[in-house]
């Protein structure tokens, strides 16, 4: 199988979770320091929060082990470089596999929260060098809310580095 990577919207993310970077913000006003724009009012988040470093190695993009967390939603945020992160809505695995499964480009600085369930596997960073995210979900999450799934047949990556090329549009 062929998963073809996409960008992360939040139209892709629809089912899944919440993207928390706006795509655009607001300057700072004149003569002002700084601008705040709340993103997202309400991400869901449980109290008793923990956060981590996530370290993703550069690999081959073969998408063959998934994880969910039943008791959290989780936010991802790439903090150094651009990765594909996998995700499926929340379901029970039937025999053909996932249904819904998707591929995301998540670039630099952008941030997603996946929902309670969402089925998900560690980011793989789209060049040579490891990228590295923010991890946030409800405490002690790694100890006691991980369910695994392994697919009867891997599903490799399609991901095409797209050039941008100078447009007079801008």
């Amino acid at each position: 199988m062929i998963l073809q990577a996409i960008e992360t919207t939040q139209e892709a993310l629809e089912g899944i979770g919440v993207l928390v970077t706006p795509a655009a913000g607001n300057p700072p006003a004149p003569g002002e320091d700084f601008s705040w724009t709340t993103a997202v009012p309400d991400l869901g988040m449980p109290a008793g929060l923990c956060a981590g470093r996530l370290e993703c190695r550069a690999r081959p993009m073969r998408l063959a082990k998934m994880e969910r967390h039943f008791r959290t939603p989780e936010l991802l945020s790439a903090v150094d470089g651009d990765a594909v992160l996998c995700v499926a809505p929340p379901q029970e695995p039937g025999s053909g596999g996932l249904s819904g499964l998707r591929a995301l480009i998540l670039r630099k600085g952008q941030s997603v929260v996946l929902d309670a369930g969402t089925w998900h596997w560690i980011p793989y960073p789209t060049g040579t060098a490891n990228v590295r995210f923010m991890v946030v979900f409800r405490a002690q999450t790694g100890d006691d809310d991980l369910d695994f799934f392994e697919p009867a047949v891997a599903a490799d990556i399609a991901f095409q580095l797209r050039l941008f090329q100078k447009s007079e549009d801008f």
